[in-house]
């Protein structure tokens, strides 16, 4: 029998395998710890694009080792990959014996450019004191804090105006794109009043563009999820309100729509999560279970009814 000789190199680069993909794990785990739900809402916006047949933008950018030669996102790969993601939190020690999924996971869900956490609703009304109204309360809301230096720039960018917040309503699956890339007035689909980012005053006008999508089939949010922005916007002439009109080709915007034709005056700030309530199961069986002794007692003066008219017929 011939015994394979392994030299220090080779065993020194197995141990440097074996501490990289300790140390992903590791950094997942914080971040469960962290916020578990903010990350399972990561990763159900994410399947949310995956599985959508608009994936090649809805995904960008994506990274280089899940690209095909030819620059496309290898979605197949993506998709087999998503069919492998454990359950959170990740307790069962088999999960983390897969590097790549560790690789996968650290990969497209631990983003060091923003910061998403689950807060109660009562923070969420006075951290804004008022500036906008809740007609429909949501299930969770998640604050995006930026952290990279786009945030800065943004802070500069307000110090010399006043801002406000409005609702921004979009597909579920256009969430994952809202989070990493921000609102883009070249993306919008919806040109009622001209082109640009459509935002409003009233939560339930934005809720009629936000219906419900399908996400991640093992997320503790709910497999079928809606989704609303809160947005942050800089007061300036690229703001168009009620009675404006952008473009001479353009309507007039009515009240409670808000355009932007500049995506550097808006930032996504909240997330408000709805879930799709589930269909209450009515039982067929219910009524008869309930009026049971009634309804047995009906057939049996009715059958006594029937016995007494066929004697009478038959005399």
């Amino acid at each position: 029998m011939i015994e394979t000789e392994i030299t220090p190199s080779q065993a020194c680069f197995h141990t440097s395998e074996l501490e990289d993909d300790a140390e992903e794990w590791s950094e997942l785990e914080t971040e469960m710890r962290r916020d578990l739900l903010a990350l399972d809402l990561r990763i159900s916006l994410f399947v949310g694009a995956v599985q959508n047949f608009k994936y090649e933008s809805l995904l960008k950018p994506v990274p280089a080792n899940y690209r095909k030669s030819d620059g496309e996102a290898d979605i197949e790969t993506i998709r087999e990959l998503v069919s492998r993601l454990p359950e959170l939190p990740l307790l069962d020690v088999s999960n983390k014996q897969d590097p790549e999924i560790a690789s996968f996971m650290k990969t497209f869900f631990l983003n060091h450019n923003q910061k998403l956490s689950l807060i109660s609703i009562e923070e969420f009304k006075r951290q804004l004191s008022g500036q906008i109204e809740l007609q429909l309360a949501p299930r969770w809301i998640f604050q995006i804090d930026h952290l990279s230096r786009s945030q800065q720039a943004w802070e500069r960018r307000k110090a010399s105006s006043s801002t406000f917040c409005a609702f921004h309503g979009s597909r579920f699956e256009n969430f994952h794109s809202i989070l990493n890339l921000g609102l883009h007035q070249h993306l919008n689909k919806t040109s009622l009043f001209g082109e640009g980012i459509y935002l409003s005053t009233e939560q339930s006008l934005s809720l009629q563009y936000s219906p419900s999508g399908q996400g991640w089939n093992k997320s503790q949010l709910g497999p079928e999820l809606s989704l609303l922005a809160v947005c942050e916007v800089i007061n300036h002439p690229d703001v168009k309100r009620r009675g404006s009109r952008p473009s001479a080709a353009d309507s007039v915007i009515p009240d409670k729509y808000i355009l932007v034709t500049n995506n550097e005056l808006v930032r996504p700030r909240y997330f408000l999560v709805y879930t799709r309530p589930k269909a209450k199961k009515v039982k067929v069986t219910s009524f008869i279970e309930r009026y049971k002794f009634v309804l047995f007692l009906g057939l049996y003066v009715s059958l006594l009814l029937a016995i007494g008219l066929a004697k009478r017929v038959t005399i």
